[in-house]
């Protein structure tokens, strides 16, 4: 495989290490106590408020993975893969370039007693080792700031049939807030993620690969509920914020001051001659 570049082989190295320190990368207080010692994961607290968009994805997936073939793109330690094989996908496959998230992923399958419809592969995820139209549902979480963008969305069209659809959860780089909390803590990040976080340009650069592109936004207010997230009274204040975020991130300007976005891609554009 093509991974010979200094930006991959510090991608697999971070990555390696951020995964032997922790097994998942979905929020719980349990998990945050597990980590809570690593300084890799000092922002991990964030994470607490995701609610939304998770439940957003969930659905989606609930809808379209029954019979699927899928792919969970850029996998981590496997969550999405797992879980799309529990909602009824009949191949699940989770693809990444740290072999210490493989392996995480799949211990779990194996627990589950998921081996026969949800495995686990070290893949570049800028060239895949898959057909033209092999995929009915992609997943992608957290990673395409970690890819060349163009490459990304290449390949990605061309491994989702005609009348697949591929569900994106991104980090948005259009905050300046956000962006300078980054700036300032370059140790929670490889050095191409900052510069490379999905922006407007890098939204509208998917419709030169899918007629279809859609997006949802998350996250302003319900940040605000971070600090709470150890108390009794979490969750109903990050209900009541995240009914003012759906409010708030339906105007034009202020959308683009999420934390996060998701965005469904559709209708592959193929490439030809």
């Amino acid at each position: 495989m093509p991974m010979n570049t200094l930006r991959k082989t510090q991608e697999i190295e971070f990555h390696d290490k951020l995964r032997e320190a922790a097994p998942q990368q979905r929020w719980t207080i349990e998990n945050e106590r597990r980590v809570a010692s690593n300084p890799l994961w000092s922002n991990f607290k964030y994470y607490a408020v995701e609610r939304a968009s998770l439940d957003y994805v969930e659905d989606l997936l609930q809808t379209r993975c029954i019979g699927a073939r899928v792919l969970d793109y850029c996998c981590g330690s496997g969550e999405d893969t797992i879980q799309m094989a529990l909602f009824g996908a009949r191949e699940a496959i989770g693809i990444d370039i740290s072999e210490v998230g493989l392996a995480h992923g799949r211990g779990r399958a194996q627990e589950l007693g998921l081996g026969d419809r949800a495995r686990f592969c070290a893949m570049d995820a800028e060239n895949l080792e898959f057909e033209d139209e092999y995929f009915d549902l992609i997943r992608v979480y957290g990673c395409l700031h970690h890819l060349d963008l163009d490459r990304a969305y290449s390949e990605l069209s061309r491994v989702l049939k005609r009348d697949g659809m591929v569900i994106c959860t991104e980090a948005l780089g259009t905050n300046p807030i956000i962006q300078l909390y980054r700036r300032l803590t370059p140790s929670l990040r490889t050095p191409w993620e900052v510069d490379h976080l999905i922006n407007k340009s890098g939204l509208k650069r998917a419709e030169a690969f899918f007629a279809d592109v859609r997006p949802q936004f998350f996250h302003l207010a319900t940040l605000l509920a971070v600090p709470f997230r150890r108390r009794r009274f979490f969750e109903p204040i990050q209900t009541v914020l995240a009914r003012v975020d759906s409010a708030l991130l339906k105007l034009p300007v202020i959308k683009w001051y999420a934390w996060q976005i998701v965005f469904t891609l559709k209708n592959p554009l193929r490439k030809t001659g």
